[in-house]
């Protein structure tokens, strides 16, 4: 950037990058803590042992209009944008109590 020019892209690669970081030091730090029912802090998550909120959300019906347009681009295409996996996984673990384990 010092030599050539920062614009939008060098922004999000090294934006990228940082984030790659803080995930390995985080997994390299916690081990597979991060994947317990306990995660790291130790607290126990409620999870709700329902299949049809699995199957709402794989199918692109939960009624939230960017979880659904989300998946269903998945199933029409095979391909979702890394934020829309993100908003989806969240929205699975997070709002549905789905485990995803």
């Amino acid at each position: 950037e010092k030599t050539r020019t920062s614009n939008k892209s060098t922004y999000w690669v090294l934006f990228e990058l940082m984030w790659r970081d803080f995930f390995r030091f985080f997994a390299a730090k916690h081990g597979d803590g991060i994947f317990r029912r306990t995660a790291v802090a130790g607290g126990q998550r409620k999870w709700a042992d329902d299949p049809q909120k699995f199957e709402l959300w794989a199918t692109g019906r939960t009624g939230y209009p960017l979880v659904d347009a989300n998946m269903r681009e998945l199933q029409a295409t095979g391909f979702m944008s890394n934020r829309g996996r993100q908003n989806v996984a969240s929205f699975l673990a997070l709002d549905l109590d789905v485990d995803w384990r």
